[in-house]
């Protein structure tokens, strides 16, 4: 059986999705959520932030992170 899968890369959010049962099926994230903020950043400790993680420290870390201008 083929397996089909769809990835939204947006500039706000992405998501990704499985078809099944010919029913589109949106695979949650880590943190179970079905969007996940197009984010990425580097810490204090240089460890790589992806997603919601990256947005909540987008604040105090800016010049570490990477997101859109429409966020």
């Amino acid at each position: 059986m083929t397996k089909v899968i769809g990835i939204d890369l947006g500039t706000t959010n992405s998501v990704i999705a499985v078809m099944e049962g010919g029913d589109p099926v949106v695979i949650p994230n880590a943190e179970g959520l079905r969007l996940t903020p197009s984010m990425v950043a580097v810490n204090k400790l240089g460890e790589r932030l992806i997603g919601q993680v990256a947005r909540r420290q987008a604040i105090t870390n800016p010049e570490n992170t990477i997101f859109p201008s429409s966020a």
